[in-house]
């Protein structure tokens, strides 16, 4: 249901992994127009920071746009919909990024026309949780361990040509040099010491290939985060890591940990060369806190969505 105000607002990432800037804009615009919007479109470059990003969004919100809309992957959506907490302003998604986790895991389609036609005329909505560090807030993954070491060796350029597959290259020989770190996790002011190779905290619960997943009831928007501590060190353990998602065995993996937040999350390590990674980006080193913010952002979602 439109709104008599039909101003839609796009933020355009147009380096993201599948993005043509250029055929993105003409396709939105062909929809906005088609349904009596009128558009205003944000392109990001290269050194851009996110605040910028997040102060253009509320910029726009504060010029009574009706919508926003994020082209790029998810960490052009985590950006985006930073600039959206608490506003009741809806974040639509044109997935194309290179893993598009939030889109997969909320059935957004990724063929372009039919996405920009769900972003203008779309009028189901989810209220997600999201996870707050500092000033920015993040949506499906935090992770800090061999998985973030993974993204940090991953260029911009690999993954604009090679999409999910440079992960894949970059994660043979983190996964080889038997890594694990002393981290101190702290669940809703419990603290807990241990060794683990990762920390996965997430919000969503698809690893971004087929239909795996990183545990059991992961849910968007249940007012819960879920923590998944990883021991592997090994091949072999990674292979049984491997095999126990495969066969959504998750709590039967001696490899893997379960904890569930509904307040804060503190992760500390002892090296100072250990990256956290949120949404596909590296956001630190070393630390992260977070506090759980629940139905924080409005989604547009397809009619068919279903939750989980």
């Amino acid at each position: 249901m439109h709104t008599e105000n039909n101003q839609l607002f796009a933020v355009i990432n147009p380096v993201a992994g599948s993005c043509d800037a250029e055929t993105v804009q003409h396709t939105l615009t062909k929809a906005c127009t088609n349904a009596g919007f009128s558009l205003e479109c944000h392109f990001t470059s290269i050194g851009e920071k996110n605040e910028d990003i997040i102060h253009a969004v509320r910029q726009a919100v504060k010029n009574r746009c009706s919508r926003v809309v994020a082209a790029g992957g998810d960490g052009t959506i985590a950006a985006v919909g930073s600039g959206l907490v608490d506003t009741g302003i809806p974040l639509a998604i044109l997935p194309v990024g290179t893993a598009n986790l939030l889109a997969r895991e909320l059935d957004i389609p990724f063929d372009l026309s039919t996405a920009c036609q769900l972003a203008v005329n779309g009028d189901k909505q989810r209220r997600l949780d999201a996870m707050r560090v500092g000033e920015q807030y993040f949506l499906s993954h935090i992770s800090l361990g061999v998985y973030s070491k993974i993204a940090e060796r991953t260029s911009r350029a690999a993954k604009r040509h090679f999409r999910q597959v440079a992960y894949i290259w970059n994660a043979l020989p983190e996964l080889l040099s038997g890594r694990t770190w002393r981290m101190a996790l702290t669940v809703d002011d419990q603290k807990i010491l241990l060794h683990a190779s990762f920390i996965m905290i997430a919000n969503v619960g698809g690893l971004g290939a087929a239909e795996l997943r990183w545990g059991e009831n992961i849910l968007l928007d249940d007012g819960h985060i879920d923590i998944c501590v990883v021991h592997a060190r090994t091949l072999k353990d990674y292979l049984m890591l491997a095999n126990s998602i495969l066969w959504r065995r998750h709590k039967l993996s001696p490899k893997l940990t379960y904890y569930r937040a509904t307040r804060n999350i503190q992760v500390t390590t002892t090296s100072k060369r250990v990256p956290v990674r949120g949404d596909g980006e590296i956001i630190g080193h070393s630390a992260v806190e977070i506090t759980l913010v629940p139905a924080a952002i409005r989604i547009i979602t397809p009619t068919t969505a279903e939750h989980g």
